[in-house]
Protein backbone atom coordinates (compact mmCIF):
# COMPACT_ATOMS: atom_id res chain seq x y z
CA UNK A 1 0.00 0.00 0.00
CA UNK A 2 1.57 3.48 -0.87
CA UNK A 3 1.86 5.72 1.76
CA UNK A 4 0.51 9.28 2.35
CA UNK A 5 1.72 11.66 -0.15
CA UNK A 6 4.67 14.20 1.11
CA UNK A 7 5.73 17.36 0.52
CA UNK A 8 9.87 18.44 0.85
CA UNK A 9 10.37 21.75 1.97
CA UNK A 10 14.33 22.96 0.96
CA UNK A 11 15.60 26.19 2.31
CA UNK A 12 18.93 27.07 0.85
CA UNK A 13 21.06 29.72 2.86
CA UNK A 14 23.49 31.58 0.72
CA UNK A 15 25.89 34.09 0.78
CA UNK A 16 26.80 37.27 -1.78
CA UNK A 17 30.13 37.11 -2.50
CA UNK A 18 29.99 40.77 -3.38
CA UNK A 19 27.71 43.25 -3.88
CA UNK A 20 24.61 42.65 -5.46
CA UNK A 21 21.64 44.51 -6.77
CA UNK A 22 18.43 42.57 -6.87
CA UNK A 23 16.81 44.80 -9.84
CA UNK A 24 13.94 42.69 -11.52
CA UNK A 25 11.51 40.13 -9.59
CA UNK A 26 13.66 38.63 -6.68
CA UNK A 27 11.72 35.22 -7.34
CA UNK A 28 13.27 35.37 -10.60
CA UNK A 29 16.31 35.13 -8.86
CA UNK A 30 14.83 32.05 -6.69
CA UNK A 31 14.10 29.95 -9.73
CA UNK A 32 17.63 30.97 -11.12
CA UNK A 33 19.43 29.23 -8.28
CA UNK A 34 16.77 26.29 -8.03
CA UNK A 35 17.11 25.73 -12.00
CA UNK A 36 21.27 25.37 -11.63
CA UNK A 37 21.64 22.72 -9.05
CA UNK A 38 18.62 20.69 -10.81
CA UNK A 39 20.65 21.38 -13.93
CA UNK A 40 23.95 20.09 -12.46
CA UNK A 41 21.59 16.65 -11.66
CA UNK A 42 20.72 16.48 -14.96
CA UNK A 43 17.53 17.72 -14.57
CA UNK A 44 15.65 20.66 -17.02
CA UNK A 45 12.26 22.29 -17.20
CA UNK A 46 10.82 23.86 -20.28
CA UNK A 47 10.11 27.15 -19.54
CA UNK A 48 5.94 26.63 -19.78
CA UNK A 49 6.01 23.26 -18.18
CA UNK A 50 4.29 22.47 -15.13
CA UNK A 51 6.60 22.38 -12.71
CA UNK A 52 6.61 19.77 -9.63
CA UNK A 53 7.80 22.04 -7.33
CA UNK A 54 7.06 25.71 -6.29
CA UNK A 55 9.34 28.10 -4.66
CA UNK A 56 9.34 31.56 -2.63
CA UNK A 57 10.22 34.79 -3.43
CA UNK A 58 13.47 35.69 -2.17
CA UNK A 59 13.94 36.20 1.59
CA UNK A 60 16.71 38.87 3.01
CA UNK A 61 18.27 38.76 6.41
CA UNK A 62 17.26 41.63 8.17
CA UNK A 63 14.64 42.87 5.06
CA UNK A 64 11.76 41.64 6.61
CA UNK A 65 9.92 38.97 4.72
CA UNK A 66 10.37 38.62 1.14
CA UNK A 67 12.12 40.93 -1.03
CA UNK A 68 9.32 42.19 -3.31
CA UNK A 69 11.72 43.53 -5.79
CA UNK A 70 10.80 44.11 -9.57
CA UNK A 71 7.76 45.91 -8.55
CA UNK A 72 6.98 49.13 -11.03
CA UNK A 73 6.49 52.76 -9.45
CA UNK A 74 3.89 54.86 -11.46
CA UNK A 75 6.63 56.46 -12.97
CA UNK A 76 7.78 52.93 -14.52
CA UNK A 77 11.10 52.26 -12.67
CA UNK A 78 11.31 48.54 -10.46
CA UNK A 79 11.91 48.85 -6.75
CA UNK A 80 15.86 47.34 -6.59
CA UNK A 81 17.39 46.45 -3.17
CA UNK A 82 21.23 46.15 -3.46
CA UNK A 83 22.69 43.36 -1.14
CA UNK A 84 25.92 43.73 0.23
CA UNK A 85 28.50 41.23 -0.01
CA UNK A 86 28.15 38.71 2.95
CA UNK A 87 24.63 38.92 3.32
CA UNK A 88 22.92 35.85 3.77
CA UNK A 89 19.84 35.31 1.30
CA UNK A 90 17.53 32.51 2.00
CA UNK A 91 15.79 30.49 -1.44
CA UNK A 92 12.92 28.18 -0.43
CA UNK A 93 11.50 25.63 -3.12
CA UNK A 94 8.88 23.06 -1.87
CA UNK A 95 8.80 19.91 -4.00
CA UNK A 96 6.59 17.57 -4.49
CA UNK A 97 8.46 14.43 -5.32
CA UNK A 98 11.02 12.98 -2.89
CA UNK A 99 13.09 11.92 -5.85
CA UNK A 100 12.74 15.63 -6.90
CA UNK A 101 13.67 16.80 -3.50
CA UNK A 102 16.80 14.37 -3.57
CA UNK A 103 18.30 14.87 -6.94
CA UNK A 104 18.19 19.01 -5.62
CA UNK A 105 19.80 18.48 -1.87
CA UNK A 106 22.79 16.28 -3.61
CA UNK A 107 23.81 18.76 -6.37
CA UNK A 108 24.04 21.08 -3.24
CA UNK A 109 26.32 18.61 -1.52
CA UNK A 110 28.36 18.00 -4.55
CA UNK A 111 29.24 21.98 -4.98
CA UNK A 112 28.12 24.28 -2.17
CA UNK A 113 28.86 27.18 -4.67
CA UNK A 114 26.38 28.91 -7.60
CA UNK A 115 27.63 31.10 -10.47
CA UNK A 116 24.59 33.34 -11.53
CA UNK A 117 24.70 36.32 -13.99
CA UNK A 118 24.36 38.83 -10.83
CA UNK A 119 27.56 37.09 -9.43
CA UNK A 120 29.12 34.37 -7.10
CA UNK A 121 27.24 32.69 -4.02
CA UNK A 122 28.36 30.26 -1.56
CA UNK A 123 25.67 27.93 0.17
CA UNK A 124 26.26 27.90 3.89
CA UNK A 125 23.15 25.84 5.06
CA UNK A 126 20.90 23.59 4.01
CA UNK A 127 17.44 23.07 5.81
CA UNK A 128 14.82 20.07 5.05
CA UNK A 129 11.42 19.56 6.47
CA UNK A 130 8.60 17.06 5.38
CA UNK A 131 5.09 17.59 5.79
CA UNK A 132 2.31 15.85 4.51
CA UNK A 133 -1.00 17.57 2.67
CA UNK A 134 -3.78 18.49 5.51
CA UNK A 135 -6.47 16.03 5.71
CA UNK A 136 -10.28 17.14 5.16
CA UNK A 137 -11.86 17.79 8.63
CA UNK A 138 -15.43 18.60 9.75
CA UNK A 139 -16.03 21.96 9.06
CA UNK A 140 -19.86 22.71 11.29
CA UNK A 141 -23.26 23.44 9.27
CA UNK A 142 -22.39 27.28 9.59
CA UNK A 143 -19.36 26.97 7.83
CA UNK A 144 -16.01 28.61 8.39
CA UNK A 145 -14.10 31.90 7.07
CA UNK A 146 -10.07 31.97 6.29
CA UNK A 147 -8.60 35.60 5.84
CA UNK A 148 -6.13 35.14 3.18
CA UNK A 149 -3.24 37.80 2.66
CA UNK A 150 -1.25 37.49 -0.57
CA UNK A 151 2.26 37.83 0.91
CA UNK A 152 3.77 37.90 -2.45
CA UNK A 153 1.95 39.50 -6.02
CA UNK A 154 -0.69 36.83 -7.47
CA UNK A 155 -1.39 35.86 -10.75
CA UNK A 156 -4.85 34.48 -11.52
CA UNK A 157 -6.40 34.41 -15.03
CA UNK A 158 -9.57 33.25 -16.46
CA UNK A 159 -9.43 31.67 -20.14
CA UNK A 160 -6.09 33.70 -21.00
CA UNK A 161 -7.97 36.88 -19.23
CA UNK A 162 -5.75 38.50 -16.44
CA UNK A 163 -8.01 38.45 -12.75
CA UNK A 164 -6.59 41.66 -11.12
CA UNK A 165 -8.24 40.69 -7.54
CA UNK A 166 -8.80 38.37 -5.24
CA UNK A 167 -11.65 36.31 -7.08
CA UNK A 168 -13.09 33.46 -4.50
CA UNK A 169 -13.29 31.36 -7.59
CA UNK A 170 -9.88 31.58 -9.15
CA UNK A 171 -8.16 31.30 -5.73
CA UNK A 172 -10.10 27.92 -4.59
CA UNK A 173 -9.96 26.41 -8.14
CA UNK A 174 -6.44 27.07 -8.30
CA UNK A 175 -6.22 25.18 -4.51
CA UNK A 176 -8.25 22.22 -5.47
CA UNK A 177 -6.47 21.64 -8.66
CA UNK A 178 -2.97 21.61 -6.66
CA UNK A 179 -4.66 19.55 -3.52
CA UNK A 180 -5.45 16.70 -6.38
CA UNK A 181 -2.29 16.42 -8.42
CA UNK A 182 -0.39 16.25 -4.92
CA UNK A 183 -2.63 13.91 -3.09
CA UNK A 184 -4.08 12.26 -5.84
CA UNK A 185 -8.23 12.73 -4.65
CA UNK A 186 -10.60 14.01 -6.73
CA UNK A 187 -11.48 17.33 -6.38
CA UNK A 188 -13.57 17.50 -9.42
CA UNK A 189 -17.26 17.53 -7.47
CA UNK A 190 -15.79 20.26 -5.19
CA UNK A 191 -14.61 22.22 -7.94
CA UNK A 192 -17.99 22.21 -9.73
CA UNK A 193 -19.78 23.77 -6.59
CA UNK A 194 -17.23 26.90 -5.72
CA UNK A 195 -19.71 29.24 -6.32
CA UNK A 196 -22.18 27.85 -4.12
CA UNK A 197 -19.68 27.12 -1.47
CA UNK A 198 -17.32 30.13 -1.41
CA UNK A 199 -17.30 33.82 -2.06
CA UNK A 200 -15.62 36.82 -0.81
CA UNK A 201 -17.06 38.62 2.38
CA UNK A 202 -16.94 41.73 3.93
CA UNK A 203 -14.52 44.43 1.73
CA UNK A 204 -11.30 42.64 0.13
CA UNK A 205 -8.21 45.00 0.00
CA UNK A 206 -6.07 44.39 -3.01
CA UNK A 207 -4.18 46.50 -5.45
CA UNK A 208 -3.14 45.61 -9.19
CA UNK A 209 0.88 45.68 -9.24
CA UNK A 210 3.18 45.46 -12.26
CA UNK A 211 6.30 43.30 -11.94
CA UNK A 212 9.41 42.83 -13.73
CA UNK A 213 10.43 39.22 -13.82
CA UNK A 214 13.30 39.81 -16.23
CA UNK A 215 14.32 39.45 -19.79
CA UNK A 216 12.80 42.55 -20.80
CA UNK A 217 8.85 40.99 -19.65
CA UNK A 218 6.42 42.59 -17.31
CA UNK A 219 3.19 40.93 -16.27
CA UNK A 220 -0.19 41.96 -14.60
CA UNK A 221 -0.95 41.03 -10.56
CA UNK A 222 -2.13 41.90 -7.24
CA UNK A 223 -1.38 42.40 -3.74
CA UNK A 224 -3.52 42.58 -1.06
CA UNK A 225 -5.92 40.69 1.84
CA UNK A 226 -9.41 38.71 1.49
CA UNK A 227 -12.10 36.94 3.84
CA UNK A 228 -13.48 34.07 2.21
CA UNK A 229 -16.51 32.52 4.21
CA UNK A 230 -17.07 28.64 3.12
CA UNK A 231 -20.39 27.77 3.58
CA UNK A 232 -20.63 24.11 5.83
CA UNK A 233 -21.87 21.90 2.97
CA UNK A 234 -20.50 18.56 1.98
CA UNK A 235 -17.72 19.80 -0.11
CA UNK A 236 -16.28 22.33 2.60
CA UNK A 237 -13.71 19.90 4.25
CA UNK A 238 -11.60 19.43 0.73
CA UNK A 239 -11.86 23.00 0.29
CA UNK A 240 -10.75 23.78 3.29
CA UNK A 241 -7.79 21.41 3.42
CA UNK A 242 -7.13 22.66 -0.04
CA UNK A 243 -6.71 26.15 1.53
CA UNK A 244 -4.51 25.23 4.35
CA UNK A 245 -2.24 23.35 1.56
CA UNK A 246 -1.92 26.55 -0.18
CA UNK A 247 0.46 28.14 2.51
CA UNK A 248 3.06 25.41 1.64
CA UNK A 249 2.56 25.58 -2.21
CA UNK A 250 0.37 29.08 -3.36
CA UNK A 251 -2.18 29.72 -5.45
CA UNK A 252 -2.57 30.82 -8.81
CA UNK A 253 0.05 30.99 -12.34
CA UNK A 254 3.84 31.16 -11.97
CA UNK A 255 4.00 29.71 -8.50
CA UNK A 256 7.79 28.29 -9.47
CA UNK A 257 8.42 32.20 -9.70
CA UNK A 258 7.41 32.79 -6.36
CA UNK A 259 4.26 34.28 -7.02
CA UNK A 260 0.67 33.83 -5.22
CA UNK A 261 2.60 32.64 -1.76
CA UNK A 262 -0.17 33.11 1.16
CA UNK A 263 -0.92 33.21 4.40
CA UNK A 264 -4.22 31.41 5.36
CA UNK A 265 -5.86 32.18 8.95
CA UNK A 266 -8.76 30.30 9.94
CA UNK A 267 -11.38 32.85 11.98
CA UNK A 268 -14.41 30.66 12.55
CA UNK A 269 -14.29 27.21 13.79
CA UNK A 270 -11.42 24.52 12.76
CA UNK A 271 -10.03 23.78 9.41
Amino acid sequence: MAGRPRLYSVSVRLVAMQDTPIVTWSGSFSLKVVYEFLHRSGVDFPKKAEKEFSVEPLAVDGAGGYLLTGLLSRRGAPRVYEVRAGTPLTVTAHFYSEKLASDYIFSIARDMSVSLPSGEFRVVDVSVRQSEPPRPREVPREGVAAEVEFLSPAILMFYGRDVLYPSPARVVLSALRTYSRITGVDTRAASDTVAKTVEAVGAPRYRPVLVDIGEGRVVPAFVGTAVYAIHGSRDAPLIAAALSLAETTGVGQSRALGFGRVRVRWLEGQA
